[in-house]
């Protein structure tokens, strides 16, 4: 998105392909030259990988430092028939991870020692003293975390205090101090030489599921891979990047599995039905704009377990129930997202907000539904074009969600007044933060005063784009092959 108030973007070509690339990319496809350009750019050596990615597309998961010591950790727990505490986030990645996770450990353990939690918007992301008291209490020996726990230093030694020990499998950025976990598997790790950073949360527990199986000479749950392609794609991580093409191989997999109905998740089968998707054709956009909001409505107007419950039933009547419930999540969060903007809107208006001139919005209100403010705060930053904070305020600890535009990083703002903050995370373009409420002004203060200071020195934005092509060369053909 490019901002009025922040720096405007100025386009460059990318760095061209060496040349014999090309040449091999045409004479092998009889393809144009520009749609050679374009593949040797944006696959590298590895273009065939873009064309037709297929299993030798992915990496060994043993790529990942932390892995061995988990595996062995995890070998250690089923053969004792410990009790396994798996933790996943409340979002679509953090869902599909903790399914994944769920389907591939249940065979290998006795019945009941499994047991699955989702976060929630109360607690917030990652692991809370609260789930630290519950596995304490439950007598758990071993807690893996999915698409979480990477911050979570103070809990993780706090169930290490207690005996247990925790596996954690995340992809976000670590701080510079680690969990005390018995083993972290993230191929964001400094020291990690994996070659697929940029892994969604749920292809990385896949990973240390296969790598598991692999270790214990049992084939290796591929069907699990509708799950891990649905999470890729709901997570926005990139599908190719510099040649990397694993992420474009889980995705088109899944989608494989789907159209030929073996997929694990008799839910989403379900769910697709129920949405008129026809399994044969999915596409991403499908994934992206129909199927991931109506799970992530669970997290947002209900209760996130619904959309775990509805990836791992077995029965389809169950599925059909569940589909129904998140669809009926779904309407209400319309609705809650529809009052909410017009909450936010009303709000601008009676204080005097404006946009153009403060760089950046921040609102908050009494007890506005926590589960919407990030949709509010993303609304309003594509409307006005430029950051937006919207804030839940409770009776002592307020909640923000975050929303940027090019040229502001969200996070590093937070981070720069984390001494008035209870908790911050996220990333450039999206983050969130809780603070007390005696607090409030002081951090609405220190925000505005972040974006003029940023505006002012604002830089342009490059940006590249891939090959320069004749306009003889766009025709149904090139249309076809670019699809």
């Amino acid at each position: 998105m490019n901002s009025i108030l922040f720096p405007r973007r100025e386009w460059e070509p990318a760095p061209a392909p060496d040349e014999g690339l090309i040449g091999e990319v045409v004479s092998s496809l009889g393809c144009s030259p520009g749609l050679g350009i374009l593949l040797a750019r944006r696959g590298g050596k590895r273009w065939r990988g873009l064309l037709d990615p297929g299993f030798p597309q992915f990496h060994s998961p043993f790529g990942l430092s932390g892995i061995t010591t988990a595996i062995s950790r995890m070998r250690e727990a089923i053969a004792r028939g410990e009790r396994v505490f798996i933790h996943g986030d409340f979002d679509v990645d953090g869902l599909t991870g903790a399914a994944v996770l769920y389907r591939g450990l249940v065979p290998l353990f006795p019945k009941e020692t499994i047991k699955v939690e989702v976060g929630d918007r109360r607690h917030g992301h990652g692991l809370s003293p609260e789930f630290v008291l519950r596995v304490i209490d439950e007598g758990f020996d071993l807690v893996v975390t999915v698409d979480c726990g990477i911050s979570n230093v103070d809990e993780v030694a706090a169930l290490r205090e207690a005996g247990i020990d925790t596996i954690i499998t995340d992809h976000h950025v670590p701080p510079a101090q680690l969990p005390p976990a018995v083993a972290v598997i993230d191929p964001q790790l400094p020291d990690d030489s994996y070659p697929n950073r940029n892994l969604a949360g749920v292809g990385v527990a896949y990973k240390f599921l296969s790598a598991l199986y692999q270790q214990l000479k049992k084939p290796i749950p591929y069907q699990l891979l509708d799950l891990v392609g649905l999470g890729t794609i709901a997570d926005l991580v990139p599908l190719s990047d510099d040649g990397e093409v694993e992420n474009r191989a889980l995705v088109r997999e899944a989608f494989n599995l789907i159209a030929r109905g073996e997929g694990s998740s008799l839910g989403l089968r379900v769910l697709m039905e129920r949405l008129s998707l026809n399994p044969k054709k999915l596409t991403a956009s499908d994934i992206g704009y129909i199927i991931a909001p109506k799970l992530n409505a669970a997290n947002r107007a209900g209760d996130p377990k619904v959309a775990f419950l509805l990836l791992t039933t077995r029965v389809k009547e169950r599925a059909e129930y569940l589909s129904e419930v998140l669809l009926d999540y779904n309407r209400d969060r319309e609705v809650a997202q529809t009052d909410l903007i017009a909450q936010a809107q009303e709000e601008m208006a009676k204080a005097g907000v404006d946009p153009r001139q403060d760089g950046i919005i921040v609102l908050s209100g009494k007890y506005w539904n926590k589960g919407i403010i990030g949709l509010a705060a993303s609304n309003l930053a594509d409307r006005y074009r430029v950051p937006a904070v919207i804030i839940s305020e409770g009776d002592r600890i307020s909640r923000g969600s975050c929303r940027s535009v090019d040229g502001f990083d969200m996070v590093a703002c937070l981070r720069e007044n984390s001494d008035i903050l209870v908790r911050y995370g996220g990333h450039k373009m999206a983050a969130g933060f809780t603070v007390k409420n005696e607090l409030l002004p002081l951090l609405t203060e220190r925000l505005l005063a972040c974006a003029a200071r940023e505006r002012g020195k604002a830089a342009p934005i490059k940006e590249q784009y891939d090959a320069e092509i004749r306009a003889d060369e766009i025709d149904m053909r090139f249309y076809t092959n670019i699809r």
